[in-house]
C-alpha cells in the first residue's frame, strides 16, 4: 500500500497567515519540508482522505489527475479538511468531467448535510455515502471503518482504520486520545496496523484542552497499540497535523523528537509504502 500525505498542517497551515511568531518565522526561512498546507491524504493514487481548500495546490505539487480518484473519505466539516465550495466545481462549464466520472464523499451526516448544496451543482458527477462508526465499508477495493473522534462534536469528526486485504493503516485526525469505544471495538476485531497517523497538533506542548493530541498523547496511544497486539515493531508510527501554535515543530527540530518516541514526522509529500 502506498501512502502519500498532500498536506500536513492543522487549519492556520505553517507559516500561518498574517503570522510572525517565531515557529513561522523558522519555518518561512527554513522552506522545504518545514512549509505545510492543510492536512490530506492519499492512497496508491486513488483514494482520497479529505478535502481541504488546499486541494488544488496538492493536485499541482504531486501531478495527480483526479479522474483518476472516484472516492473521497472526509473525517469531518471543519474547513482545514472540508471545502465544499470546490466541490462545485465538478458541475458542467466548471469541469469537462468524462460523462461515467462520478467521485463518492463518504463521512458522518454532518459531512453530508455540509456537501448537500454543492453535490446538487456537481449532479451525477458528485455523490455521497454516510458511514456509521464500527461498521465496515467497502470502498472500491479497501475496508474502511469509521471511528467516533473526540474533537468538535458539531463537525461530525470520524477517523479511519483502511484495509486493502494485505495491509492496514490507522489516520486519526482530529480526535483526542481515543474513545473506550474504540478500544474495545479493537479488543473484539483485533486488528492489527502497518501504518498509524496520529493527530499531533500540539507538538511538545502540553495539552490543556479536549479535541487534538500532542507528542505525550500520540506516545500513549502507541504503547497501549503495542501492548494490546494493535500494532508490532514492523507498524510504522508517524506524528501528523501541526499547528504553528506548537514548540518545537518546526520539521528539523522535530524530527530527533519525536524519533525518541519511535515515530516519523511527517511533511508535505512525504509518501509511505507499506
Amino acid at each position: 500500500m502506498k501512502f502519500q500525505y498532500l498536506g500536513t498542517a492543522a487549519a492556520e497551515g505553517i507559516p500561518a497567515l498574517w503570522c510572525d511568531c517565531e515557529r513561522c518565522r523558522k519555518s518561512r526561512e527554513a522552506g522545504g519540508r518545514a512549509l505545510r498546507t492543510r492536512s490530506q491524504a492519499l492512497i496508491d493514487g486513488v483514494l482520497l482522505i479529505d478535502f481541504p481548500a488546499d486541494t488544488l495546490k496538492h493536485i499541482y505539487d504531486n501531478r495527480i489527475d483526479l479522474l483518476n480518484i472516484r472516492d473521497c473519505l472526509v473525517t469531518h466539516t471543519h474547513m482545514d479538511h472540508l471545502y465544499p465550495e470546490d466541490i462545485s466545481m465538478l458541475q458542467p462549464g466548471f469541469s469537462h468531467a468524462p460523462d461515467d466520472y462520478c467521485l463518492t464523499f463518504y463521512g458522518s451526516d454532518k459531512v453530508g448535510e455540509r456537501i448537500a448544496g454543492p453535490l446538487s451543482r456537481a449532479g451525477k458527477h458528485g455523490a455521497f455515502r454516510e458511514v456509521k462508526v464500527f461498521e465496515p465499508l467497502s470502498v472500491g477495493k479497501y475496508e474502511v471503518t469509521a471511528y467516533p473522534a473526540i474533537h468538535d462534536p458539531g463537525a461530525g469528526p470520524v477517523f479511519y482504520g483502511i484495509s486493502d486485504g494485505e495491509k492496514r493503516v490507522l489516520y486519526a485526525h482530529d480526535t483526542h486520545y481515543f474513545h473506550d469505544d474504540v478500544w474495545a471495538n479493537w479488543a473484539a476485531t483485533k486488528p492489527r496496523f502497518d501504518l498509524v497517523s496520529l493527530d499531533c497538533t500540539n507538538a511538545c506542548l502540553p495539552l490543556n484542552y479536549v479535541g487534538h493530541m500532542g507528542l505525550a498523547e500520540n506516545a500513549q496511544v502507541r504503547r497501549r497499540m503495542l501492548e494490546e497486539g494493535y500494532a508490532d515493531e514492523n507498524t510504522v508510527f508517524v506524528c501528523n497535523h501541526f499547528s504553528h501554535n506548537a514548540t518545537h515543530v518546526v520539521y528539523d527540530d522535530f524530527v530527533p523528537i519525536a524519533a525518541r518516541e519511535g515515530f516519523l514526522v511527517s511533511w508535505d509529500g512525504m509518501t509511505l509504502t507499506v
